[in-house]
């Protein structure tokens, strides 16, 4: 259950290799249940990074949501991100907002 597939995304995420990928979504992952504030962080090789839960709320629909921000280090190169996820009704979540 990844937050459509790292559509909260810096674009650094497309230098990472399979097992860093991997890390940086379970990082993700972890976030939608973290308390918020909470960071969760990963590191794999050259490649780091965390995801901090920042607010939650609901959306206009009632879906329940919650806004993210994202940094990723590849070799000293940081990127930062932010966005909202909201849970669809089978669990799965949809990023509708993400920026720089």
């Amino acid at each position: 259950m990844g937050l459509a597939s790292s559509a909260i995304a810096v674009k650094l995420l497309d230098n990472l290799n399979e097992q860093q990928q991997r890390e940086h979504e379970t990082a993700q992952v972890h976030a939608t249940t973290a308390p918020i504030g909470e960071t969760i962080y990963w590191r794999e090789g050259n490649a780091s990074g965390y995801v901090t839960a920042t607010r939650e709320g609901s959306s206009s629909s009632g879906r329940y949501c919650r806004e993210f921000q994202h940094e990723v280090t590849i070799g000293g190169k940081r990127e930062q991100s932010y966005g909202t996820a909201c849970r669809q009704p089978d669990g799965s979540w949809e990023v509708i907002s993400t920026g720089q």
